[in-house]
């Protein structure tokens, strides 16, 4: 996992309006604070080596946003749209991601940690080293995905669907659920605890496992 290359020290602080101020919705070396920023809508903006932290967006749509070398700390992005966007080293930190719309985007090296994921949308996604760790997924979908080096530490995943994703190399078994839905022909190589593996066999042979 790749870091995000940030040195808070040399950030000069700002507004994420700025960011309207320069033609191609570029935005770098900032620290944003404490921001409300209502019903903005962009096309393709470029947020590089910032820190935001405690920032609100409501209603906002950032198509194809572009993100590199940043951490959002305290943010709440709930129900922005950031489909077809291209994330590198990223972090998200205490974040709210309510219904968040993450769809057809690429991930790569990217954690979320204990994180409010409730309801997102992560479909069409291609994944390289990505962490969730400690986040709150209930009934987030998961569909379509390409997975590369992707983890699941100690995460809420509770009526997640992981439609025709292929989930050998992951490892739920320090998370829970009470009920998940995957496709068994995807599920082959993924590692579950004892509950869980009693849960997925009633889910799809209807063997109930007594203990």
């Amino acid at each position: 996992m790749e870091n995000p290359k940030l040195v808070t020290d040399y950030l000069e602080k700002g507004s994420f309006y700025n960011i309207l101020d320069e033609e191609d919705y570029y935005l770098g070396n900032q620290l944003l604070e404490n921001e409300v920023i209502e019903n903005l809508t962009i096309a393709h903006p470029v947020v590089d080596k910032s820190l935001l932290k405690h920032e609100t967006f409501i209603g906002g749509n950032f198509d194809k946003f572009e993100v590199s070398d940043t951490v959002f700390s305290g943010c709440d992005l709930s129900n922005c749209v950031l489909s077809e966007g291209s994330f590198y080293r990223v972090t998200f930190k205490n974040c709210k991601l309510l219904g968040t719309n993450f769809d057809q985007s690429f991930l790569n090296n990217v954690t979320f940690e204990n994180c409010l994921l409730d309801m997102a949308a992560l479909n069409q996604l291609n994944l390289k080293t990505v962490v969730f760790s400690g986040c709150q997924m209930k009934d987030a979908s998961f569909n379509e995905n390409k997975l590369v080096k992707v983890k699941f530490a100690h995460c809420n995943l509770n009526e997640m669907t992981f439609w025709q994703t292929k989930l050998k190399g992951l490892d739920f078994s320090d998370s829970e659920f009470e009920t998940i839905d995957l496709d068994q022909e995807m599920m082959r190589g993924l590692k579950v605890n004892s509950e869980q593996a009693s849960f997925l066999a009633q889910y799809f042979l209807g063997i109930k496992v007594s203990y």
